[in-house]
């Protein structure tokens, strides 16, 4: 299958590897090109593609796949994103849970109101272009260097009492993999780590909060249910 994943980042760069490994023909492209010798290790193709400059998109020409994970909370890709007028079978676009209200709740997917306006509008736009796309709003990103421990190596947590909203990569790419195999279209998925510790929790400090207390919680009961999903890392305590 010919994937491409256009705007090959931390996430991308490890879902090119994980797809080639998976024998797909992957194309990744990139901005920056210091990016393009690493990205050639993992990807069969590697393209310069800035949408505010690039002319000729026909790489992406008989593409089974496109996963669109350009930066959502920025626009500066949003006019040149209208002018790319291939036609893709299926299409996956990378979005943020930080698109739902600073609010003490747990939301799901239903919820529509108050969102954050820049992601929300990178999410219409992608969809507006292409009907068909699924929207995965990732947690906070997490695995290899990045952790909480790492984060607060030299500073104390102004809000230990936090809960967590996380998602491990290595549970992000075979989620993808099953969106790539899926009829599925148009819908909206959370990804995110079923289990919400604390990051005093995470961090192995003492903290007043307790449990009962009502927090923002981000819910990913759609994906495990709709897809039977069990998470390789539903505990960000354990990352």
């Amino acid at each position: 299958m010919r994937i491409a994943i256009i705007g090959c980042g931390w996430v991308g760069e490890r879902l090119a590897k994980y797809l080639t490994g998976k024998n797909h023909h992957v194309i990744a492209t990139t901005t920056s090109p210091e990016k393009i010798i690493p990205l050639q290790k993992v990807a069969v193709e590697v393209h310069l593609l800035n949408f505010t400059s690039t002319i000729d998109f026909g790489f992406l020409a008989a593409v089974d796949v496109a996963i669109f994970s350009m930066p959502i909370s920025r626009n500066a890709w949003h006019q040149g994103f209208q002018k790319l007028d291939i036609q893709f079978p299926k299409t996956l676009f990378f979005s943020s849970t930080g698109v739902y209200p600073q609010e003490n709740k747990v939301f799901t997917e239903k919820d529509t109101y108050d969102l954050k306006a820049d992601i929300l509008a990178s999410e219409n736009l992608v969809r507006k272009q292409y009907p068909q796309t699924n929207i995965l709003r990732f947690g906070g990103l997490m695995g290899d260097n990045r952790s909480l421990q790492n984060m607060f190596k030299n500073r104390t947590p102004v809000n230990p009492g936090k809960l967590t909203n996380y998602i491990h990569y290595e549970d992000i790419l075979p989620i993808v993999e099953l969106f790539i195999n899926s009829e599925i279209k148009a819908e909206i998925y959370n990804i995110v780590a079923p289990e919400h510790p604390s990051i005093a929790e995470v961090l192995q400090l003492e903290s007043n909060y307790t449990n009962d207390q009502k927090q923002r919680i981000i819910s990913s009961e759609k994906l495990i249910q709709d897809f039977n999903y069990t998470f390789i890392h539903p505990n960000p305590k354990y990352f």
